[in-house]
């Protein structure tokens, strides 16, 4: 597959350099360097799940002024 990269032009110069010295072209060294660092990488976390909701008893739910007083209590 083709794709249009745009590197820093020092980092192209030394990937360029890296491919000469080991007698490779450009796009199979940029490949490999590639499958390296993704080897490399932490596999992504899975994505959490949100908290389910509370609920509320026989109650109504809080309205802005309680949640506020809440939070407020909470950072004293």
């Amino acid at each position: 597959m083709k794709t249009t990269l745009e590197l820093p032009d020092d980092l192209l110069r030394r990937i360029k350099l890296r491919a000469v010295h080991r007698n490779r072209r450009l796009k199979d060294e940029i490949a490999q360097l590639l499958e390296a660092g993704m080897a490399e990488a932490p596999a992504p976390e899975a994505p959490r799940k949100p908290p389910r909701p509370v609920r509320l008893r026989g109650r109504r739910p809080p309205g802005t002024r309680e949640i506020e007083e809440a939070i407020a209590s909470g950072r004293e």
